[in-house]
Order: structure tokens, then sequence, then C-alpha cells
């Protein structure tokens, strides 16, 4: 086992450069891979030339072209005579779902005629459903029946405008606003998909940043500075924020020479900025990046070339149970009796 460049190497076949996110854990031993093997800056790619499309003259070419925009023009008034008198039918119909919907909500007999609801649909149509299922739900699937995606998507819709305590009268208009029943699942899956992906890019930047003080702390390339070091973190409640890191600029003036130009504390925002680029060729990952954080810190504890109370502390570290498991695959419930 030897340290190079900061990187602690073992004799492990690297995985992959650059893995996409399905293939990540392929040939990956979680438990041995070396996250320096990731470490390494992305290739320059050349970008080619485009080419440049000629039309022509030709008669029999200008006759395609005519021919096509004559299709163009039909499409056009299929989209306004059947497609949108199409679409106003179908907001007029989850207004009417939405509304018949509340007026169950809002009855003293709710219970009841939800009961009867499923019942019907179970004796009727052999659709069974839960006895705690909302009556937006139960309407929904009482209408659509079979088509679990044209239900999913009509529930979406529907779901969004009770969270807005809109009125039914209302619905057709504000579908129609917010871009058709389509674009409303597509926002709000967007949105949903933002909030974990905020998540995970924050969790995903904290262990890049761990990954690299590791790497310095058993780092043995080291180096006296006497010059100033210019801080630039900033205070946040009258506290200044801590560097992990002091970013040195230089010029190269050739061959292995370089010239200082300046040692620089930039605070931890702009190093998460920083940590993020340089780690960019890091797994996504959480699970594999923990993994990957965690066997390094394996290494350092081994390491008897490194300090006894750096060894030490990865030990401490090593007994925190980790955050981020891998996520096993379940198949969907298919069954007539799972929630839309």
């Amino acid at each position: 086992m030897q340290l190079t460049n900061g990187a602690i190497k073992v004799g492990v076949q690297p995985p992959p450069l650059n893995p996409t996110a399905v293939e990540e854990y392929e040939g990956v031993d979680l438990n041995t891979f070396d996250l320096s093997a990731f470490a390494k800056p992305a290739k320059v790619r050349t970008a080619s030339s485009a080419g440049t499309d000629v039309l022509s003259n030709n008669p029999e070419v200008q006759k395609f072209l005519t021919e096509g925009a004559e299709l163009f023009k039909l499409g056009e008034r299929y989209e306004v005579e059947i497609v949108q008198r199409g679409h106003n039918a179908l907001y007029e119909l989850l207004a009417s779902i939405y509304d018949f919907s509340m007026r169950i909500e809002n009855s003293s007999f709710k219970e009841k005629i939800l009961t009867e609801i499923r019942k019907d649909l179970k004796d009727n149509h052999s659709i069974t459903i839960k006895s705690n299922t909302p009556a937006i739900n139960t309407m929904v699937k009482y209408m659509v029946r079979s088509d679990k995606v044209t239900a999913s998507r009509y529930l979406k819709v529907l779901t969004v405008a009770q969270k807005e305590n809109l009125v039914a009268a209302d619905l057709p208009a504000y579908i129609a606003r917010r871009g058709g029943v389509s674009q409303i699942q597509d926002v709000e899956s967007a949105a949903l998909a933002k909030g974990t992906g905020d998540k995970n890019n924050k969790e995903r930047t904290s262990l890049i940043r761990e990954y690299y003080e590791l790497v310095g702390k058993a780092s043995k390339l080291d180096f006296d500075f006497d010059g100033d070091v210019c801080v630039y973190a900033e205070e946040k409640e009258g506290k200044t924020e801590e560097s992990s890191f002091c970013v040195f600029v230089a010029v190269h003036v050739g061959g292995s020479k370089f010239k200082m130009v300046s040692a620089n504390e930039l605070g931890k925002a702009y190093e998460d900025n920083l940590v993020k680029f340089i780690g960019k060729t890091l797994p996504n990952d959480l699970t594999v990046l923990e993994h990957g954080v965690r066997n390094l810190k394996k290494q350092i504890s081994m390491d008897k070339s490194q300090p006894e109370s750096l060894r030490k502390e990865m030990q401490v570290q090593l007994a925190i149970p980790l955050k981020h498991k891998q996520v096993e695959v379940i198949d969907m419930d298919n069954s007539d009796d799972a929630p839309l």
C-alpha cells in the first residue's frame, strides 16, 4: 500500500471512468474500490463542424415542399377543430368529476356513498378499491376503470386543484392556463424531482468535500508558505465562514516552473462550487460515493506511515453507520387493489 499524490492506491481493478447512473454499481466492489480512479479531469473533445444543408431549386423538390405546406395547414385545422374541442370536453369532464368528488367529501353520507361505489366496481367490473381510498381517487377510478396511466394523470390534476382550493367552475380554465393535463403532471413531477435532486446535490457536494479533505490529510506532498493568505470568506451572523482548503493561484512560466500569484481562502460557499467542479467525474450515486469515501478512511486507518492521531480519527469515523444504502428495486403492484 502506498500514497501517490495523496490518493491511496491498492491492488484493486479501478472502475471505469464516468459511468452512467445505472452502471455505477456494475463491476464495482463497494467495499474495496478506490474512489481516486474516478477523480480524473474530463478529456477535451474537439467539436466537429456541422455540415450545411443546401436547398435545391429542383421542381420535383419544390413539389414535395408545396405538398408538405398543404399538409401543415390540414394539421392546423385538425388541431383547432378536433384536438382543441376534445381538450375542452376533457377539461369539462374533469371539472365534473372534481365537483362530484367534493360533494361526496362534504356529504354526511360520504362513507355509505363510497361503500356503494366500491361495491359496484367490485361486483360489476371486477375492480377492488381499498376502503380508505379518498373520494377523489375513488371517483377517478370509477370513471376511468382499467386505464391506470390515464387515471394517474387525471388524479394528479385533480389533486393539485384540491390543494389549491379551486372550485369546479374554474377548473377548465385553470387546466388550459397551465398548458393542459400532461403539462400539469410534468410540472408537478418535476417539482417533486427537483426537491429530491436539490437534497441529493447538497449531500453529494458534502461527500466530495469530505473526500478531498481526506486526500489532503493523507497527502505526503507538503510545503511551507510564508506569504499572505487572502481571506474571502463571508461573515454570517458575526462569524466568518470556515475554509477547508487554501487555493493557490500560480502562473506557469515553463517546464516544471510556476510563479505564485496568490493564496486564497474562499469560504465554504465558493469552496463548494470548486469541489463540485473538480469532483465532477466522481460517482453521482450517493451510495457508491459514500462507500468510496469510507474505503479511503479504511486505507488511511491501516496505513502505518500516517500519524497515529489521524488513524484513530479514521477508526472513530468508520464506526459510524453508512447513511446511504443501495436501493433495492421493487416490482410495481399491478393488482386492482394497488393505489393510483
